[in-house]
């Protein structure tokens, strides 16, 4: 069984946009004001559609196979996610993930994949984060038991001013990717199982 998500991934100029911006501030973040921050490496940077706990291969197929017929029926040509900016993830309180969070995107009502989450085998996905979808890009990570202190709410207050303007039509996405959850010391970026273009 394996771990595994479709996802949504950033154009080159797009992912170039953000490495230049978000290197700079994850230094100024780990080494200035000490946060146990992990940058995620920039070609991990996506935002995640559905996530599998576990698929057998077959199951992935089938997956697979679907994405493809509504990819070439023009499904997803149009992503307006409303960029927000950064954020911590969950919550400020609760700190897991530094991530480019969207507003609740009202039009993931309409993808056909909605239509398919009670039948097999999307119903081993997590279908609460698709039927409630909030678009985020999980940018950095924080580093727990290692001795470093998780921020506090008003730690990221503090560092409000030294974020970067990230304009939100700088993010746009042009590939539909199913990844294996599947990362190692070896093998730090996400193997890509199966990538297509975008409908324009």
């Amino acid at each position: 069984m394996t771990r595994c998500f479709l996802g949504f991934e950033l154009t080159d100029d797009s992912r170039a946009y953000l490495r230049a911006r978000l290197v700079p501030l994850h230094r100024t973040l780990s080494d200035g004001q000490h946060w146990p921050l992990r940058l995620v490496p920039p070609d991990n940077w996506h935002a995640t559609l559905l996530f599998f706990e576990d698929l057998e291969e077959t199951e992935r197929t089938a997956v697979w196979a679907a994405v493809e017929g509504w990819l070439a029926e023009g499904a997803w040509r149009v992503l307006d996610f409303a960029w927000q900016g950064l954020a911590l993830w969950p919550s400020p309180r609760r700190p897991a993930l530094l991530c480019m969070e969207a507003a609740r995107y009202e039009g993931a009502a309409d993808w056909p994949l909605v239509g398919r989450v009670d039948q097999p085998p999307f119903h081993k996905g997590d279908t609460r984060h698709l039927l409630d979808y909030i678009p985020h890009i999980t940018v950095a990570r924080f580093r727990r038991g290692r001795g470093g202190r998780l921020p506090r709410p008003s730690d990221w207050e503090a560092v409000q001013p030294l974020l970067p303007v990230i304009e939100p039509e700088a993010l746009r996405f042009d590939r539909l990717s199913f990844f294996l959850s599947t990362i190692s010391p070896e093998n730090p970026i996400y193997p890509r199982e199966h990538t297509l273009l975008l409908p324009r």
